[in-house]
């Protein structure tokens, strides 16, 4: 199970639709806009970013810890938790799960440090068998279903300069493969020589995909695929480096499109031949054809990668409004730096601008809002809107 995902807990459990999703953010939008709600998703994915980061840990434990976090709040709300302290457990168990586990004082120890001096966060447990009992809590939540696939050895896979798993390993060993059959695996085919530029960009955009619910909605090799789509036609230089093999006379003939016939000797009778139709289009648009080409061979469907790669934009068009001070910002100024480049080229199409007229909320605007999302539940839970009023001074009868 741990290496086949359609048999896994994670593509049997935990893929889930938008309406799920939404259902699980039903009580956090009573004390907080839609809004402020989908920030709180990106904030506490940088959260556990930078305690992992804190800790030495690995991408691949800061995927898996953000996945944990949000699979948790699929059951619970916010305003109902203490998201830092469930956090801080996320981190914990991830790397047990990754098999790079940590000390528990050590989370406990860098979690009080990074809470309080980013955030202000002062009421942090200091003692550690609250975390280990927080551990449970989350595993029972969790169903106990600690297999995570993420979009990076998808990623590999879809680029055709990175070698191939051979036959009989990840998964593979004593596999029976029929010799009359097809090979398409290790051959090359279904892949692309994609850009070594474009392939960060692409990495990248997994990573930040975490702080989206994506995750929790697309197998992970969509959100490969619609990564790598995002990259290209976001990353200025592979389209120029694709516009290089067309670029000979600057006319291009098109796809399946045959040679212009002979014309018969001036002895030889005069026979009407049909001569096929030379259509010309520009580098630009001979580029973009390849990719299509590309993906549509990929036996996925557009659509639902073109709804994955607009979420991808519009989840970062949300990140802009939060204000903050990490490596990350540089990140997001990056891709958008290339979309603008992208957006100059001739015959390139850009995806536009992010608005910038949105409110921006720092980070300690957004622990307020948390804040006040749990003192209005906890008021509300004290003084229910149904409860019989009762008199200050009525006492009971003996």
């Amino acid at each position: 199970m741990a290496t086949d995902f359609w048999a896994s807990s994670h593509f049997n459990y935990w893929i889930v639709d938008h309406a799920t999703v939404k259902q699980a953010r039903e009580e956090d939008l009573r004390y907080a806009t839609p809004r402020e709600v989908a920030l709180l998703g990106i904030f506490f994915a940088n959260v556990i970013f930078r305690l992992c980061k804190k800790l030495d840990l690995r991408q691949q434990v800061i995927a898996t810890a953000t996945v944990f976090f949000r699979r948790f709040y699929l059951r619970s709300s916010y305003c109902g938790t203490d998201p830092f302290f469930v956090a801080a457990a996320c981190v914990y168990l991830a790397a047990k799960a990754e098999e790079t586990p940590i000390h528990l004082k050590n989370v406990v120890v860098e979690a009080r440090t990074v809470f309080s001096n980013e955030y202000g966060i002062r009421h942090f447990p200091a003692d550690h068998s609250k975390l280990a009992e927080m551990e449970f809590y989350l595993l029972e939540d969790l169903d106990f279903h600690l297999i995570v696939f993420h979009p990076y050895r998808d990623l590999i896979d879809l680029c055709a300069q990175y070698t191939t798993v051979e036959i009989g390993e990840e998964g593979e060993v004593g596999a029976e493969v029929a010799s009359d059959g097809d090979r398409y695996w290790g051959t090359g085919k279904g892949k692309w020589h994609i850009a070594e530029a474009a392939v960060q960009t692409a990495w990248f955009i997994i990573n930040d995909t975490f702080r989206s619910d994506l995750c929790l909605i697309y197998p992970p090799y969509l959100i490969a695929t619609a990564s790598v789509f995002v990259a290209c036609v976001t990353h200025a230089g592979t389209l120029r480096k694709l516009q290089a093999k067309y670029t000979r006379d600057n006319i291009i003939p098109s796809k399946g499109v045959g040679v212009t016939s002979i014309p018969p000797p001036p002895s030889a009778p005069h026979v009407l031949t049909q001569t096929p139709q030379r259509t010309f289009s520009t580098p630009a648009l001979a580029a973009r054809d390849e990719m299509i080409d590309f993906f549509a061979g990929l036996n996925i469907s557009l659509e639902v990668m073109a709804k994955i790669s607009q979420e991808i934009m519009s989840m970062y068009a949300l990140w802009d409004s939060i204000a903050d001070s990490s490596n990350d910002s540089e990140r997001r100024e990056a891709v958008r730096r290339m979309r603008m480049e992208e957006a100059a080229i001739p015959g390139g199409r850009g995806i536009g601008k992010v608005q910038s007229d949105e409110v921006v909320y720092t980070e300690r605007d957004l622990v307020a809002i948390i804040q006040r999302m749990r003192e209005a539940r906890d008021l509300e839970e004290a003084h229910p809107p149904t409860g019989r009023p009762m008199a200050v001074n009525k006492r009971l009868a003996l």
